[in-house]
């Protein structure tokens, strides 16, 4: 080993072990992105400072640590020992302090300033020390300077050795040298050109698990590198025994313990040289930073999951200094309860304060104080509203713990922020509730007993006589009204036995009903006639459950009952005989129970008796005709579902198979509550009307008929003129054909013009051939301006020849009707003609107007209007009657004929006397089926 003397061997691990230290500090302050660490007095970072006094404490000599004035730094156990002073009672003083002559502090300083200027980096010199008892010891003392990476000079080492313990200087040195190198706590090891290890101390070993005689020899690479980098180290160290590449100061690597772990290794490499210069090996210094790189990644696993915890919960985490005046950490809800930037909070750590609410300002301060003092006896703070800008607030709890360092002193403040607003409102709310509930049951409170008293009164204030007896029959409680209509002898008295005062007539039942009560806990009630004051009257005993074992009863007296009940099944049988006389009978349906009531008139009216008929929905509904069977059954779910009265006719069939028409009309009905208990209502014979309305239609239809071949006879003239134009002018094409045929041309357009006619006129025979057909009425869907049009083609010669113009406006939206078609164009054609025989004898111009637009949702209206001379006043009344006329020589049934036509349509007509002069007709007619 080249380096055998203290002196060497301490500098050359001073330096490797400095050099680590730096590289060491460096790596990790780039790893974590933290600021570098300051500096301590011998040039290592600051936390290495612990790492080197204890290796400075375990070496056998006497080395104290001293700063570039000489003040003691540390001075380890062997020094604090040879001087007899404590460790810690060194650490400050000044290193001349021990210097004993005048001429060696002297000297000492003169070296002092030359070793901080850096013209020296060693000395020795021997000297006088004294120690803590006065006691002088002669010592020999070696001076060592300390560098940072820049060479410059940040400290210095003394190794002390009492001059009486020297044997000779050269053994001296290399006892310590070896002891050193037995007790450091880095490997040093030496592995020679041929990339085998030469050398290495004992913490070596037990970092690489195994014993010396286990390592020395062996190849270096081939049996502690792992297969990963195996290859890469061995290419630099070759290039390094090459003298291609200058020693690496710090460098990382895994190596592979015998037992085969893999451990993180940080090295310093020296080169050595033999006596020629020539590079013969490397000696590296390697600290084991497996657990450090390990403690590095849980802490930054921790300060990962930090993060995420207090990015993501809802509450706010905040770290502040123990005077609250600097802020160290804040989590991102700050910027949602405070409205302002986390950056604002560690610029300014007192700017929170001006958003919290005036009212809470004082008691929030008072509470930081106290905990600024070191009161953390409530985690607490006191709850505080955060105002924002646009003026709306949250309120927060929050809590604080402190954070203590080794000494029991509070370094930190760590707290929890919670936004507490939905909980305030929900207090505020439940507060409010709880109000409104207090004054509830205090005014219900107040309810009750109002009631209890008016329960009390009412008792005593019952016209009726209320009893209370247990089941022997003993009388409990009474309110003394009219004890005669129950009492035959004796007074009414509580203790007393009912049974004991009733009369014998009644005593067993109401002893029988009481015990019923009793037993099955149902009501009871007895019905009892009663002479009082020659009178004869009628009561009533209610028996019912009460309380527990008791029995409360009613009497009460019932002759105005008794007597309307007399009265009305006098009443009810005049009913029944009205209802025969009328057809007309009445029924309820239960829709609780589903039973189904039917008076005898109804019997009557089905053919049917109660004897051989069960009435219900069901059996019902079989009597119905199978055609009418769907429609009723439509109806009656219509009315449950949306309860509305009906009125319907529908045809039943006899058990004799009589078919019979009947108009039924029912209705809801709703007990108190408003819930639908019933269907009720009336059923009445209508087949004599039903006959008397088809006969009317019969004879209807046949007036009209005759109304329509009269018009037709008044028609002649101008329909013969209609089918004359026509075919005459069929004639004249048939004969242009037949020369232009001879003359060989073309006769497609005169062929065209033959068939056109011939439609028209077939159109018109078609349309005379309706009117003057006899056909019952017939109600379809159809365009009413297709009518209007059809018929004025039917008077178009008259029109031309009375001079009278036809102005035709209609609203094209609306012009659908359903009703008979052919009867209604009788009516128009009756309107048309009334009008132009109106206007015959009027001067020029002659005006017939036809208006079509909708009137309502569901009809439509048609008004005919004239320019004649109008209707006289005193005859309006009588436009509509039959055989009434205002024409020479008119029958007087086309107007009424008119309305009795539409109307059986379902539709109306009237009159509107024109403002100016003429007369005006509105026909409405429905635009659908009625029962649609």
């Amino acid at each position: 080993m080249p380096h055998t003397t203290t002196a060497e061997l301490l500098n050359e691990v001073t330096r490797l072990r400095r050099r680590v230290g730096e590289l060491e500090q460096e790596h990790r302050r780039i790893d974590a992105g933290d600021e570098p660490a300051t500096r301590g007095p011998v040039g290592a970072a600051s936390y290495q400072t612990g790492r080197e006094h204890s290796l400075l404490d375990a070496l056998p000599c006497a080395v104290c640590e001293c700063d570039l004035s000489g003040t003691i730094l540390f001075a380890n156990t062997t020094f604090a020992e040879l001087h007899g002073y404590p460790q810690d009672e060194l650490k400050g003083r000044n290193y001349a302090d021990l210097v004993t002559d005048e001429r060696d502090r002297a000297a000492y300083l003169v070296v002092l300033e030359q070793l901080s200027r850096g013209q020296l980096s060693s000395h020795s010199q021997e000297m006088g020390h004294c120690q803590q008892d006065g006691k002088r010891i002669s010592v020999e003392v070696k001076w060592q300077c300390q560098r940072d990476a820049s060479d410059a000079v940040t400290g210095l080492l003394a190794v002390v050795n009492e001059v009486s313990r020297t044997v000779t200087g050269g053994e001296q040195e290399i006892d310590l040298a070896g002891q050193y190198f037995r007790l450091v706590r880095e490997m040093i090891l030496v592995i020679d050109a041929g990339q085998k290890i030469t050398l290495i101390n004992p913490h070596g070993c037990r970092l690489l698990e195994a014993d010396e005689s286990e390592i020395i020899g062996k190849n270096w690479f081939d049996h502690f590198l792992p297969d990963t980098n195996r290859r890469d180290v061995k290419t630099l160290f070759n290039q390094l025994m090459q003298g291609e590449n200058k020693p690496v100061e710090f460098f990382e690597n895994d190596i592979q313990t015998a037992t085969g772990r893999v451990k993180r290794v940080a090295w310093h490499n020296s080169i050595l040289r033999d006596d020629a210069n020539n590079i013969i090996g490397t000696l590296s210094v390697g600290i084991d930073i497996t657990e450090r790189l390990e403690e590095q990644q849980a802490l930054r696993e921790s300060k990962q999951i930090f993060q995420q915890i207090s990015e993501h919960v809802n509450e706010m985490l905040w770290v502040s200094s123990a005077d609250l005046q600097k802020v160290y950490y804040i989590s991102p809800k700050y910027e949602e309860f405070w409205g302002l930037t986390c950056q604002s909070a560690y610029d300014d750590a007192t700017l929170w304060l001006e958003r919290i609410h005036p009212e809470d300002r004082e008691s929030l301060m008072e509470n930081m104080t106290r905990k600024i003092q070191g009161d953390f006896s409530s985690t607490e703070f006191p709850q505080f509203r955060v105002v924002h800008p646009e003026g709306s607030f949250r309120w927060l709890e929050a809590r604080s713990f402190p954070v203590y360092n080794e000494q029991q002193e509070v370094t930190r403040m760590v707290g929890i922020i919670e936004d507490i607003t939905q909980r305030k409102l929900d207090e505020d709310a439940i507060l409010k509730e709880n109000e409104v509930l207090e004054d509830r049951v205090r005014r219900r409170t107040a309810e009750l007993a109002r009631k209890t008293a008016q329960l009390k009164a009412l008792f005593q204030g019952l016209p009726d006589l209320v009893l209370v007896v247990d089941r022997r029959g003993e009388i409990i409680n009474f309110n003394n009204r009219h004890p005669e209509y129950l009492l035959s002898d004796g007074d009414l008295t509580s203790g007393n036995k009912l049974w004991d005062l009733l009369p014998e007539e009644i005593r067993l039942p109401f002893m029988e009903a009481v015990q019923r009560v009793h037993t099955d806990w149902r009501r009871e009630s007895i019905d009892y006639p009663l002479t009082m004051k020659g009178e004869q009257r009628w009561c009533r005993a209610r028996v019912q459950p009460y309380l527990q074992d008791e029995i409360l009863i009613i009497v009460e007296d019932i002759s105005e009952q008794k007597f309307a009940e007399i009265e009305l099944n006098r009443t009810h049988e005049k009913l029944s005989e009205a209802q025969r006389l009328a057809h007309i009978g009445s029924w309820d349906w239960n829709l609780t129970d589903g039973t189904l009531w039917w008076s005898e008139e109804v019997y009557r009216i089905f053919g049917v008796t109660p004897a051989s008929f069960n009435p219900g929905p069901a059996t019902f509904l079989e009597t119905i005709h199978r055609d009418d069977r769907s429609r009723v059954e439509y109806i009656v779910d219509q009315v449950l579902k949306f309860d509305f009265p009906y009125s319907i006719e529908f045809r039943i069939v006899r058990p004799s198979g009589a078919v019979r028409y009947v108009h039924e009309r029912g209705t809801l009905r709703r007990n108190a509550a408003g819930k639908i208990v019933s269907m009720q209502g009336t059923v009445q014979d209508i087949t004599e009307r039903q006959e008397a309305i088809r006969k009317t239609q019969e004879y209807r239809d046949i007036l009209a008929h005759a109304s329509r071949l009269s018009v037709m006879g008044e028609l002649t003239a101008g329909i013969s003129h209609e089918l004359n134009q026509p075919l005459t002018a069929i004639a004249n094409y048939s004969s242009a054909m037949k020369t232009r045929i001879e003359q060989g041309q073309d006769v497609s357009d005169l062929v065209r013009r033959i068939e056109a006619l011939s439609h028209r006129s077939g159109d018109i025979v078609r349309r005379l051939r309706l009117m003057s057909e006899k056909r019952p009425q017939e109600l379809i869907r159809f365009n009413i301006l297709d009518s209007i049009r059809s018929t004025l083609q039917l008077i178009e010669y008259e029109l031309r020849q009375k001079q009278i113009n036809v102005q035709l406006v209609s609203d094209s939206r609306m012009s659908v009707v359903y009703a008979d078609r052919v009867q209604i164009e009788q009516v128009l054609s009756n309107l048309f003609l009334n009008a132009m025989d109106a206007m015959s004898e009027s001067p020029l111009s002659r005006m017939l107007t036809i208006k079509v637009a909708p009137a309502g949702e569901f009809m439509v209206r048609v008004t005919v209007s004239d320019t004649g001379p109008g209707v006289p006043d005193d005859f309006v009344g009588q436009l509509f009657t039959p055989f009434t006329t205002t024409k020479e020589g008119g029958l007087g049934i086309g107007l009424s004929l008119s309305r009795s036509l539409v109307e059986a349509s379902g539709g109306k007509i009237s009159f509107s006397p024109k403002s100016d002069s003429g007369a005006s007709f509105d026909v409405f007619l429905p635009c659908r089926k009625m029962d649609e």
